[in-house]
């Protein structure tokens, strides 16, 4: 951010310039900060309608000339130098990227406690059966028994419940094991 002492406008040097001459002088301030010159005005570079206050501002000392443009007086006393900037720029970088980072942590925090108070919640302090994993259970398989008996643990009478073809399918042997001019 360009600083314009708040002297400026009881200056004596200031006082002196025409509207022109004080213009360009706060366009110079700005342009140096936003440029990040630290001073230095390079030929050509303000607008053509200041022109006539360059010869003002040197006569004032004002404006130093040097290779290739000017160098604004006083310019590093009232207003940070590139490296000050820099050095700013990289420390708010740091410090926004540890505010962002504390700050997703501690989203992942609460939305951590929010979903352990929700299963509480749903759950009760105690564990319910549709928390625990399930355990395997073993289910007897329908068998045949020698003669074509269907058996069904805990289904009584579940031969009588099955369509004739099927029960003269079961009564055959597995196909594996039947003869080649047996048909399937």
């Amino acid at each position: 951010m360009a600083r314009l002492d708040t002297g400026w406008h009881a200056n004596p040097k200031v006082l002196r310039l025409s509207a022109a001459g004080m213009a360009l002088h706060a366009w110079s301030i700005s342009y140096c900060d936003a440029a990040q010159t630290d001073g230095f005005i390079p030929h050509g570079a303000w607008p053509s309608k200041l022109q006539r206050g360059v010869r003002e501002l040197e006569q004032a000392a004002i404006y130093a000339a040097t290779e290739g443009g000017y160098r604004l007086h006083d310019y590093l006393d009232y207003n940070r130098s590139r490296a000050q900037i820099a050095a700013l720029a990289a420390a708010m970088r740091a410090n926004g990227q540890a505010g962002g980072q504390a700050k997703a942590l501690a989203k992942a925090k609460q939305i951590a406690s929010q979903n352990a108070k929700q299963t509480v919640e749903q759950n009760g302090s105690k564990l319910s059966s549709k928390n625990l994993p399930p355990v395997p259970v073993p289910v007897p398989v329908n068998s045949l028994l020698p003669g074509g008996r269907l058996v069904s643990p805990g289904v009584p009478h579940a031969r009588e419940a099955l369509p004739d073809e099927v029960l003269a399918r079961l009564t055959q042997p597995p196909i594996a094991n039947r003869p080649a001019d047996q048909p399937a």
